[in-house]
């Protein structure tokens, strides 16, 4: 993926990074985030720039919830 890789890269590190406990909403996330990534790889092979930009600030925004969440959780 190369448009949008930073906040892709990011989500895909925040998926796989362990925890010593596992909250109740991560598992719905993780789902929620493989989906975006799952979306944004079908969409940078069929070339569609628009759709790209919208799942990158998708990305963006799950992101930065998750790590606020992570550290109100104590698990950062």
């Amino acid at each position: 993926m190369s448009h949008g890789a930073d906040e892709f890269l990011r989500l895909q590190s925040l998926l796989h990074r362990p925890v010593s406990t596992r909250p109740d909403w991560l598992k719905a996330w993780r789902n929620e985030a493989n989906y975006i990534l799952f979306l944004a790889r079908r969409a940078e092979d069929d070339d569609d720039v628009d759709l790209l930009e919208e799942l990158e600030d998708q990305a963006r925004d799950m992101a930065d919830m998750v790590e606020a969440r992570l550290r109100a959780d104590g698990l950062w």
